[in-house]
């Protein structure tokens, strides 16, 4: 008897929305997107329409590959059917035939079968169906790509019924006029492909977008194409996995609206406790099918036993996006949603200020911080030599350019910084942010500092020398704030740096803000100028009268 596909899939859909499965917020977000588009498509402005039978067929192709691997035939979950439905089932109203869902992202962790039961299938369905097919697939280094060619060749030979007409190579299945081929992220020369199907593993671990974007664009001549990510979460945010799982949950959050673009992650929460075996499900959708519930327990107390493995855990067994193995604020904590208001600072708040310079290659930083409804608000201006651009872009941090055009970072042109730029900024804010005090590092900035006390006599220019005895207490008041999430600091390139911050506490825990290595490129400037002027404004608010009495009395009882 055929198996009902869609009756499973709505089960399933079913049982995460009642809560019957532990589910991710952002599994139930793609679920709940799913089920109200099944409403929508009544709505005749809803230019899309979900035709089941075109997702049961790719359904039906898929579970009848014999897997030599697993020695028997391919069962697909109903998660993953639930996947093929979405990137198979939604087609164009007006052109009849044409996909609705052009690019997507799927987060899932590892050992789930998402190359075998996803990828594989997916580019074989492509190989086979679409007129002169060009059906790639991506890993991030050579050998990871050869090896998935290989196991998809023996998948072909193993199957008689698709096997007849293939033609292979070392490198290259074809059908007729259609090709299957695989890259490393690392492959030149790939604009000049038309794809009409492209899947890219593990994405978390590439160090640039080139392969995405050129897929994306070598794409746009085909009616059908599809580039989809598939992946599990990584341990660095600055690389483009990361600014694709942003992008993502915004279009999941309704922050962007994307009606091409299908995703689902399957992850813990913020605030979940990694520790909690019962959670697993989160992440691991086929837990107790494919993956025995005692295997990934025992790679849980492994991780509870062994701390250097705790980050490489929570990312590919839990989901949770990392961004050092010591990283001091888990990115978890920082993500919140008071962390992220947009809104200007209420009332008429005094601003304290700080400076973090540099001459060179680095990043300068100049930081206010508010005091307000109980809360500390920061913000933040960033500044580069706009001759280190293409370097940062590279080596640092893929988002650079982004934050760039949104004006989030201002490159200054040159190859060093010129204060000027800065002065101007400070001077601009001195008088609607009722700047009382700045903060600063003497190094670098003698002739800036000249020249603010000169211009503006009225704000106090504090000398802040960022060694331990001096960073040790703001360190932990601003580290209790972000714990109690009394901290709003939206700017997107501070996720980054206080990921990269690490503390390495001597016998007194005594401890400061530090790169994981001295010669790292990881910039934590933005985390040093908001401790300083986070201790300016607890100081002076604290004698103002208008700190927080907890805020009064930790203060005193850390300077005490």
């Amino acid at each position: 008897m055929k198996t009902n596909h869609l009756k499973e899939v709505e089960g399933y859909c079913k049982h995460i929305t009642k809560g019957v499965l532990c589910s991710g917020r952002y599994t139930s977000k793609a679920i709940e997107r799913f089920l109200h588009d099944l409403k929508r498509q009544k709505d005749p402005d809803f230019p899309y329409e979900f035709r089941p039978a075109l997702a049961e067929d790719v359904i039906d192709f898929a579970e009848s590959l014999y897997i030599p691997d697993m020695g028997k035939s391919l069962t697909l979950l109903p998660w993953m059917k639930f996947i093929y439905y979405n990137l198979y089932g939604w087609v164009s109203k007006q052109d009849n035939g044409k996909r609705r869902f052009r690019s997507g992202y799927i987060e899932v962790a590892r050992k789930n079968s998402k190359t075998t039961s996803l990828l594989f299938p997916i580019i074989l369905t492509d190989f086979f169906t679409t007129p002169s097919a060009e059906a790639y697939f991506v890993l991030h280094d050579g050998a990871q790509a050869e090896k998935s060619f290989r196991e998809l060749r023996s998948i072909v030979q193993a199957n008689p019924a698709v096997k007849e007409g293939v033609e292979e190579t070392k490198s290259t299945m074809t059908y007729g006029s259609s090709r299957i081929a695989f890259f490393s992220s690392e492959s030149g020369g790939i604009d000049s492909y038309k794809n009409s199907c492209s899947v890219v593993d593990e994405f978390h671990a590439y160090e640039h977008d080139r392969v995405i974007t050129a897929f994306r664009y070598g794409g746009r001549s085909r009616k059908n194409s599809l580039v989809l990510i598939i992946t599990s979460a990584g341990l660095t945010i600055a690389g483009p996995g990361y600014a694709e799982n942003e992008k993502a949950r915004k279009i999941l959050n309704g922050l962007l609206t994307d009606e091409t673009y299908f995703t689902v992650i399957y992850a813990y929460d913020e605030g979940d406790d990694w520790k909690d075996p019962r959670l697993l499900l989160k992440a691991n959708p086929s837990l107790g099918v494919i993956i025995p519930q005692e295997i990934l327990e025992n790679d849980l107390t492994d991780a509870l036993l062994t701390p250097s493995h705790q980050s490489d855990f929570k990312s590919k067994t839990c989901g949770i996006w990392t961004n050092d193995v010591s990283s001091w604020i888990p990115l978890s904590r920082w993500d919140t949603e008071i962390r992220n208001r947009t809104a200007e600072v209420p009332g008429n708040p005094v601003g304290y200020g700080a400076l973090d310079l540099s001459s060179i290659n680095d990043f300068t930083v100049y930081t206010l911080c508010f005091y307000a409804e109980g809360l500390y608000w920061f913000r933040h201006k960033f500044y580069i030599p706009l001759d280190q651009v293409q370097e940062k872009y590279l080596h640092e941090n893929i988002h650079i350019r982004t934050w760039i055009d949104q004006g989030i970072v201002q490159a200054i042109p040159g190859p060093t910084i010129d204060y000027e730029f800065i002065y101007r900024d400070i001077a601009a804010d001195s008088k609607p942010y009722q700047i009382q005090e700045i903060a600063y590092d003497p190094w670098m900035s003698a002739t800036l500092i000249d020249t603010l006390a000169e211009q503006f006599p009225h704000i106090t220019l504090t000398e802040f020398n960022q060694n331990l005895s001096s960073m040790t207490n703001p360190t932990k008041e601003y580290e209790r704030l972000i714990m109690e999430d009394r901290i709003v600091d939206p700017n997107p390139v501070m996720p980054w740096m206080v990921g990269n911050a690490v503390i390495k506490p001597d016998a007194n825990n005594n401890y400061k803000p530090l790169k994981a290595y001295k010669s790292s490129t990881n910039r934590i400037d933005g985390v040093i100028t908001s401790i300083m002027s986070l201790s300016r404004c607890m100081a002076q608010e604290a004698g103002r009268g208008g700190a927080h009495f907890d805020d009064v009395l930790a203060l005193f009882t850390l300077f005490s």
